[in-house]
């Protein structure tokens, strides 16, 4: 537990996760945050804070725990709180919290407004990310060169995971896979994967090659309603100039920045993120 001026900065208790919806709302996130946050601390060995003022939570951040890696997510703090330095204090306790469990290098992914707290904090930019929306494709059957996704597949799609990520996602693909996933094939091999949200449209989409990744797009494409949205890096021209010659514009961006020894990855295969917490 910590002390920012008049607040508590502490270790979310069980009760507080449900009291989280809420406070994301206020923040301007969206309720469905909570559900992220408490999978990373429940099923990817991560951690939740929360900063609290005269007993109401007014501010919260997240981590999530890889193999040396590790990510900050979920910053937010209500609006009546902001300037405060509570999104500081909240950031310095997650990654506290990661780098005493032997994380080496932590990222995040950092909005306009957040960018000058992390650079304070050490954190250096790599990239952005682009998060464009647009018109979904018709729902049909599944076709060459995808296929469902097995749970035979799950190394396959690590080892194609850690060739894009430079990071050892077990923890998070095994939890999920196969639940909504599929493999593109090429040559009789799996070039690339796609890893369905259970918290958003779109997912984690990866591949090797060009062809895979856009026939990967064009199945996230084929999602229930008018529009999908997927998050980009601007480094994968490939996936952003099929995305925007089908008429999706951008709706934000962030910038992906690290702190500790740069990750040695691959932007130009990823060609959709699983969320913004964890990329």
């Amino acid at each position: 537990m910590t002390r920012a001026g008049r607040h508590t900065i502490r270790s979310a208790r069980p009760d507080d996760l449900a009291r989280l919806g809420p406070l994301y709302e206020e923040a301007g996130f969206g309720a469905r945050l909570a559900g992220v946050v408490g999978f990373a601390r429940a099923r990817l060995d991560g951690e939740v804070v929360v900063a609290e003022a005269d007993g109401d939570l007014v501010g919260a951040a997240a981590g999530a725990r890889f193999t040396g890696t590790g990510w900050v997510g979920g910053v937010a703090v209500v609006p009546a709180h902001r300037r405060a330095g509570l999104g500081g204090g909240l950031t310095e306790a997650i990654v506290g919290f990661l780098e005493a469990r032997g994380v080496a290098t932590t990222l995040l992914h950092a909005t306009a407004l957040g960018r000058p707290i992390y650079e304070r904090l050490g954190f250096v930019p790599e990239t952005a990310y682009l998060t464009l929306s647009g018109p979904t494709l018709p729902r049909s059957p599944i076709r060459p060169p995808l296929r469902a996704g097995r749970p035979a597949d799950l190394e396959a799609v690590l080892a194609l995971d850690l060739a894009a990520t430079g990071e050892d996602r077990r923890r998070l693909v095994a939890t999920l896979w196969p639940t909504g996933g599929l493999i593109a094939v090429g040559d009789g091999q799996p070039r690339g994967y796609h890893l369905a949200s259970p918290w958003r449209s779109g997912g984690a989409t990866i591949a090797s090659d060009p062809r895979a990744g856009l026939a990967l797009l064009d199945a996230v494409r084929a999602a229930p309603g008018d529009e999908v949205a997927i998050s980009v890096p601007a480094a994968n021209a490939a996936a952003l100039g099929s995305l925007q010659s089908a008429g999706f514009t951008e709706r934000y961006r962030t910038v992906r920045m690290h702190r500790g020894p740069r990750l040695t990855w691959d932007p130009a295969a990823l060609f959709g993120a699983h969320n913004l917490f964890w990329g």
